[in-house]
């Protein structure tokens, strides 16, 4: 039975509203398991023609959880090093979560934050800078400021 419970498959179904996948073992006459669950939501789902780790559980070869993809010739990790953590959102590496030597990277077509951002030390831009609302820096206000000299106030901006 030993030999029978972890096992090295490829993906041959994916229920993607479920988080369940189903594998097929070539070494087992090409035999293939009921849907299985993930170990993890954390990550993507594998897919079909992927090549993933499955645990069978010892009450029955049906039984089991698939651990999920593992890096392989075929399944090189995008970048690799000492200290380097990332999580990649899709398989093309256009998206991504990378932290390496104190420096946090988020890439992504469109980045949304939804809910208040506060920011602590400086902030560089590269590119233009779009607000429906105001931009207030040191108390002064972008949209509503006025400015005073020899001739009077000026109006705010339009």
């Amino acid at each position: 039975m030993s030999d029978n419970i972890i096992r090295i498959g490829k993906v041959s179904a994916v229920d993607t509203a479920k988080g369940l996948v189903a594998v097929t073992y070539a070494d087992r006459d090409d035999s293939v398991t009921q849907l299985l669950p993930m170990l993890s939501t954390r990550y993507h789902l594998p897919e079909p023609g992927d090549q993933v780790l499955v645990l069978h559980l010892s009450n029955g070869a049906e039984a089991g959880v698939v651990l999920g993809r593992f890096w392989s010739d075929k399944n090189l990790p995008a970048e690799t090093g000492a200290g380097l953590f990332r999580i990649d959102f899709d398989r093309d590496g256009t998206a991504y979560l990378r932290q390496k030597d104190g420096i946090v990277t988020v890439k992504g077509d469109t980045i949304i934050i939804d809910g208040d951002l506060s920011v602590t030390g400086s902030v560089t831009v590269t590119g233009d800078i779009k607000a429906d609302g105001d931009i207030v820096a040191g108390g002064i206000s972008l949209k509503n400021h006025t400015h005073t000299g020899v001739h009077g106030e000026t109006s705010a901006p339009h």
